[in-house]
C-alpha cells in the first residue's frame, strides 16, 4: 500500500505542477469553481491515503486469570413514535450478552408498554420531565442514577450479539484508555436503494479510515456501539450535547488526553435509513452539527489536541462540503454552455494524459484498501452510495448556509423504518438541475449550432451530470421499484440471467481479486513510466514546435520582428513591388528591403457582401504560397457573431493548413456594451471549435474612444488604426494616430498591442522614407497598409467574382 501512495503522490504533484501553468486559463469564474471542486477531491484522497498507510488492527492486553470482573452499565433509548418491536428486540439482545452488566432503556416517552416489556426483562427503566439537550440529555439523566464503572452507548434499532463485552472489555486494561468503538453494521442494505447507497457510504468509513485512525488517536466514537471508560466521560460532563453529540464527546475526551480505540468486530447489527426522507434528515443532522463543531467547538479546543488531532478534526467536517462541490460540477457545465465560456483552454489529449494516471492509481489504491472492509458483501463500486452522496448535494449545502445563518435545526431521531412508498418531492432539485443540464446541451449544441470540442465536452459532462441526478430521483421511488423488480425477475429467462450473471460473479470475483491485488504494484508502476514517456513525448512535441515556429507565426501573433508594409489585393494577386537593393543599402533604417531579407508583406482582403461572407480560399492560399500575409476585413452584425459556422470552419480549416491570415471584422456601430459582448461571443465560438491561435485585428468603432469599446486583452490580438476617413497624406495620418496612440496608452491591457495603421495612399516608390520615420516615433506600429483615400474601398470585380474554393 506504501508503494502505491508514493506512486501516487509522485503522480498528482506532477499533475498540479502541469495544471498551474496560467495559460491553461479559461473563463476566470469557471476556471476558478472547477479549480477549488478539483483541490477539494484531491485533498479528500489524500486524506484517505493519509489512513491508509497507517491501518493498524489494536491487540487488546491480556487480562489475568483471576482478574475482577468490571462493572458495566448498557444504555439504550426511545423515543415516542419508533416502532416498540425495534426497541423490544434491542432490550432482549442487551440482556442476553454474557458479560455481568446493567440493562437501562432512557425512555422519553415514558411509555406504559415499553414499562412492561423492561420489568419483565429486568431492565431498569430510565425517564425524565425536564427534557433538555435531546439524546445527550437523556443519556446524562440514566448515568446519574448508574454506578458502573463502564458504560455502553446503543441506539434502538441496534442489535448486539451475546459477546459484545467480551470483544471490548479488554482493551480498558490499558488505564489511559476512555473509550472503545466497534463497528457499526447493518441488515435491512437490501430494504431499497436508498438504504444499499446509505449503507454503502460507510463500509469505507468503518473499514480502513477507522483502523488507520488508531495509529492517530482519533478514533471516533460514533452514537451507537461505543464503550465509555465512566471516569473519563463524567471528567468532561457526561456526553456533550448537540446535534452531532458523539463527536462532540469524541473532541473533548481527546482534548483531555484520553485515549481512544477501535475494535474492527462485528458485535452488533442496526438499521440504516430506507427512505430518502429519513436520510435526509440525517445527513441535514449530521452536516449542521460537525459544521457547528467546527465554528465554535474546535477552535476552543485546539491547543489541547495533538498535531494529528488538530489535522483531523479539522478535515473530518470537510466532508459534508461535497454537497457545494457537487453543485460546482453540476451547474459548471451549465453555466459554460450557456455563457459560451470555457474553464479550461488546453489539450484534452494532454489533459487526458496527465489526469488519467492520477484516477486510475487512486482507484487502484481504494480498491486495495477494501481489504480491510469488515464484511464479505461490502467490497465493490459502491455505485448506490455515490449516486446518493451526488443527490444530497442542497442538504449539504442548506447544513452549511444553516451554519452561517445560525440556523436551528432541531435534534430528531432518524426514522428507522421506511414506508414503500414514492418519494417524488424530495427529488425535485434535482429533477430540475437534470432537466436544466439536458436543456443546456441541447441549446449550446442544436439552437446555437457550436460542437466545438470543448462544447461536446461541457455536453458531455452536462449529460452525465443529468444522468446521474435521474437515477438518484428513481432510487427514491420504491413502490414503482418494487413493482418493477417484481415484473423482471417474475419472468423466467431474466430471472436465469439474473442467477447466471450471479454466479458466474461470485465464481470468479476471488480469482480477479487476487490477481488485481498482487498485481497492482506492478500496473501503479508501470502506469507512472508510460505517463513520464507520454509527458516527455508532448515536451518534445511542443519543444519542436516552438523551435520550428516561423517568424511570419511570430510576428502575425505577437508583432515581434520588423515593420510590414501592404496595399489592397488587386485581384490578381500581383506582389508588392520592392525597393532596388541599392536604394536599401542607402537607407539601412527601412528592414523590409531585399538586403534585410524581409521580403513578406501583407495584402488587405475586402471580402463582398453576404450572409455569411464567403472565404476567398484560392486568394487567400496564393498569398500565402507567394510568402505575405492577407488581411482579411469584411462587415458583420453583431447578431451574427457566432452565427457563421460555415465561414468560421473554412478560416478554422486554412489556419490548419498553416496559412497565416489576420482576420479584421469590422461590426456595425452600436453602443460600447453591444459591441464588446458581440466581439466577445464571436472569439469565443472560435476557441469553442478547439483552436486558439486565430489572429484577431479589432478596428474600433469610433476612434475618440477607444477603451470604451475594448473587448479585453484575451479577445484582441492587433489593434487598427483607420486614418483613411480623416486623412489625404501620410503626414496626415501621423498627427491622426498621435491621439489614437494616447488613448491606449492610458490603458496598460491595450500597450502591448502591436499596431495596424491605415493610411490614405497609395504605395509609392518613395513611400519608405515615410515609414522609416514612422517606425523610429512609434515602435508599436509593425504594419503599415497603403490604400487610396477612398475609406473602405470595395474589392476589385475580379476578386469579387472569383468563386470561393470550398475546404475539403
Amino acid at each position: 500500500m506504501r508503494i502505491l501512495v508514493v506512486i501516487g503522490l509522485a503522480l498528482l504533484a506532477q499533475f498540479f505542477w502541469w495544471f498551474a501553468d496560467s495559460d491553461h486559463m479559461g473563463y476566470a469564474p469557471l476556471y476558478w469553481l472547477l479549480t477549488f471542486s478539483l483541490c477539494y477531491k484531491m485533498l479528500r484522497m489524500l486524506h484517505e491515503w493519509y489512513h491508509y498507510v497507517h491501518v493498524k488492527e489494536p491487540i487488546a492486553p491480556a487480562v489475568p486469570e483471576n482478574a475482577p470482573l468490571r462493572t458495566v452499565d448498557m444504555l439504550t433509548t426511545a423515543c415516542p413514535g419508533e416502532p416498540h418491536d425495534m426497541i423490544i428486540r434491542t432490550l432482549e439482545s442487551l440482556v442476553a450478552v454474557r458479560y455481568p452488566h446493567t440493562t437501562y432503556l432512557c425512555d422519553e416517552g415514558d411509555d406504559p408498554e415499553l414499562r412492561a416489556v423492561c420489568e419483565r426483562l429486568g431492565v431498569v427503566h430510565v425517564t425524565r420531565i425536564e427534557k433538555k439537550h435531546a439524546k445527550a440529555g437523556n443519556i446524562n439523566n440514566a448515568l446519574r442514577q448508574a454506578t458502573g464503572e463502564f458504560c455502553v452507548v446503543l441506539d434502538p434499532d441496534h442489535e448486539v450479539t451475546p459477546d459484545f463485552l467480551d470483544q471490548v472489555m479488554a482493551y480498558f486494561e490499558d488505564e489511559t484508555v476512555g473509550y472503545v468503538q466497534v463497528v457499526q453494521a447493518y441488515g435491512n442494505q437490501k430494504d431499497s436503494l436508498v438504504a444499499l447507497g446509505a449503507a454503502e457510504q460507510t463500509y469505507h468509513f468503518y473499514g480502513p479510515l477507522m483502523m488507520g485512525m488508531n495509529s492517530y488517536n482519533t478514533v471516533q466514537a460514533i452514537g451507537a456501539n461505543c464503550t465509555f471508560r465512566r471516569v473519563a466521560l463524567d471528567g468532561i460532563g457526561g456526553h456533550a450535547a448537540g446535534l452531532t453529540e458523539d463527536m462532540h464527546t469524541a473532541m473533548r475526551l481527546h482534548a483531555a488526553g484520553w485515549k481512544s480505540i477501535y475494535a474492527p468486530v462485528v458485535v452488533s447489527r442496526g438499521l440504516v435509513p430506507s427512505s430518502l426522507g429519513a436520510f435526509y434528515m440525517q445527513q441535514l443532522k449530521w452536516a449542521r452539527g460537525t459544521f457547528d463543531l467546527l465554528a465554535h467547538v474546535y477552535p476552543k479546543l485546539f491547543k489541547n489536541f495533538s498535531w494529528r488531532q488538530r489535522l483531523h478534526y479539522l478535515t473530518l467536517p470537510l466532508y459534508f462540503l461535497s454537497g457545494i462541490v457537487a453543485l460546482i460540477d453540476i451547474t459548471v457545465p451549465i453555466a459554460s454552455l450557456l455563457l459560451l465560456e470555457f474553464p479550461w483552454h488546453l489539450s484534452l489529449p494532454e489533459f487526458a494524459v496527465h489526469m488519467l494516471p492520477v484516477t486510475m492509481v487512486g482507484l487502484l489504491i481504494r480498491y486495495n484498501a477494501q481489504q480491510w472492509l469488515r464484511e464479505r458483501h461490502e467490497p465493490g463500486l459502491h455505485l448506490a452510495g455515490g449516486f446518493l452522496r451526488i443527490a444530497t448535494w442542497w442538504v449539504y449545502s442548506l447544513g452549511l448556509v444553516y451554519t452561517f445563518l445560525n440556523v436551528k435545526v432541531p435534534y430528531l431521531p432518524t426514522p428507522k423504518e421506511g414506508k414503500v412508498k414514492n418519494e417524488w418531492l424530495l427529488c425535485v432539485p434535482n429533477l430540475l438541475l437534470a432537466i436544466i443540464s439536458i436543456g443546456a446541451a441541447a441549446y449550446s449544441m442544436q439552437v446555437q449550432g457550436i460542437r466545438g470540442p470543448y462544447t461536446k465536452l461541457m455536453a458531455t459532462l452536462a449529460l452525465i451530470n443529468a444522468a446521474i441526478l435521474l437515477i438518484s430521483v428513481v432510487m427514491a421511488q420504491h413502490a414503482l421499484l418494487n413493482r418493477l423488480r417484481s415484473f423482471l425477475w417474475s419472468t423466467r429467462p431474466l430471472h436465469a440471467a439474473k442467477q447466471w450473471v450471479e454466479n458466474i460473479l461470485a465464481s470468479g470475483s476471488g480469482v480477479i481479486t487476487r490477481r488485481l491485488r498482487t498485481g497492482s504494484v506492478a500496473f501503479a508502476a508501470g502506469l507512472a513510466i508510460l505517463h513520464t514517456l507520454a509527458t516527455a513525448g508532448f515536451i518534445l512535441v511542443q519543444w519542436r514546435e516552438q523551435v520550428g515556429i516561423s517568424e511570419d507565426y511570430i510576428w502575425a501573433h505577437t508583432g515581434f520582428g520588423p515593420l510590414r508594409i501592404g496595399q489592397p489585393n488587386t485581384g490578381s494577386a500581383t506582389p508588392l513591388a520592392m525597393r532596388p537593393v541599392a536604394e536599401a543599402s542607402t537607407q539601412p533604417a527601412v528592414t523590409w528591403g531585399p538586403a534585410a531579407k524581409a521580403t513578406t508583406q501583407i495584402v488587405s482582403l475586402e471580402l463582398p457582401a453576404g450572409t455569411p461572407p464567403q472565404v476567398p480560399v484560392a486568394a487567400i492560399e496564393e498569398i500565402n504560397q507567394r510568402g505575405d500575409i492577407p488581411v482579411l476585413t469584411w462587415d458583420m452584425d453583431e447578431t451574427a457573431a457566432t452565427n457563421n459556422q460555415l465561414f468560421q470552419q473554412q478560416v478554422l480549416q486554412l489556419i490548419a493548413r498553416e496559412n497565416q491570415v489576420l482576420l479584421r471584422p469590422m461590426f456595425k456601430k452600436t453602443g460600447p456594451t453591444a459591441h464588446r459582448q458581440a466581439w466577445q461571443r464571436m472569439v469565443k465560438s472560435y476557441r469553442a471549435s478547439g483552436d486558439t491561435t486565430v489572429v484577431w485585428v479589432w478596428t474600433p468603432p469610433r476612434p475618440d474612444s477607444v477603451g470604451t469599446y475594448f473587448p479585453g486583452a484575451a479577445n484582441v490580438t492587433w489593434i487598427a488604426s483607420d486614418c483613411r476617413t480623416t486623412a489625404a497624406t501620410p503626414e496626415m495620418a501621423t498627427n491622426c494616430y498621435a491621439p489614437f496612440r494616447e488613448q491606449i496608452a492610458a490603458q496598460i491591457e491595450m500597450q502591448s498591442k502591436p499596431i495596424i495603421l491605415f493610411v490614405p495612399q497609395t504605395y509609392a516608390s518613395d513611400s519608405y522614407v515615410w515609414a522609416s520615420k514612422l517606425e523610429t516615433r512609434y515602435p508599436e506600429v509593425k504594419a503599415v497598409v497603403f490604400t487610396p483615400a477612398t475609406p473602405r474601398a470595395k474589392p476589385t470585380k475580379t476578386l469579387a467574382q472569383q468563386r470561393p474554393k470550398p475546404v475539403n
